[in-house]
């Protein structure tokens, strides 16, 4: 079980994208990082890690550490490339393609790119989804747990199929799964 002080739909994806870092990852970019627990977990792993988030109250949340350091920044105009980015809940506020080609800029040549998003559900595309919904609240609610910072939300606005569309011309090669807590996951490794 998590030792966080919160748990939210976000951070259940955290040994995910823990699991995903390259072993041989020294640095790591934390976009949409909030409050930077995700970012100080992955000083276990690398060497230097940078959280940046456009929202400076969240940031305020975020105390720097010896490998962390925390910055306020809009991602699709931040300079440097990371061998290890990920992105948890951030990209559906932008424009997807805009998003997408950023974070791809941001991955060094051999790095990772690792996203936890969310996407608009319908009825009609999503119905195989509808039979979780259940499970998804019952494990919402027990053990009841904070749920974390407040931070800015949003609701997407693209479809599961708008995502791997985008993906497949910007991030050829990319997996995208669709997971519980409606969100999905997408892993792509940039060509060294």
């Amino acid at each position: 079980m998590s030792r966080d002080q919160y748990w939210n739909h976000n951070t259940r994806y955290h040994p995910w994208l823990l699991a995903k870092t390259p072993s041989s990852a020294r640095t790591a970019l934390d976009v949409g990082c909030g409050d930077g627990l995700l970012a100080r977990k992955l000083a276990a792993h690398c060497r230097e890690v940078v959280g940046i988030d456009a929202d400076a109250g969240a940031l305020t949340q975020a105390p720097a550490t010896g490998r962390v350091r925390f910055e306020q920044a809009d991602f699709r105009e931040f300079s440097g490339t990371f061998d290890y980015v990920t992105a948890v809940a951030t990209l559906h506020h932008v424009p997807l393609e805009e998003g997408l080609t950023a974070l791809r800029r941001l991955v060094a040549p051999g790095g990772t790119l690792a996203v936890v998003g969310l996407w608009k559900m319908t009825p009609r595309r999503d119905a195989a989804y509808l039979p979780l919904l259940p499970l998804i609240w019952a494990i919402d609610r027990y053990p009841p747990r904070p749920s974390g910072p407040d931070v800015a939300m949003r609701d997407p606005e693209e479809t599961l199929d708008d995502i791997r569309a985008c993906a497949a011309t910007t991030l050829p090669g990319a997996r995208i799964r669709r997971r519980l807590m409606f969100r999905y996951t997408l892993l792509w490794q940039r060509p060294a």
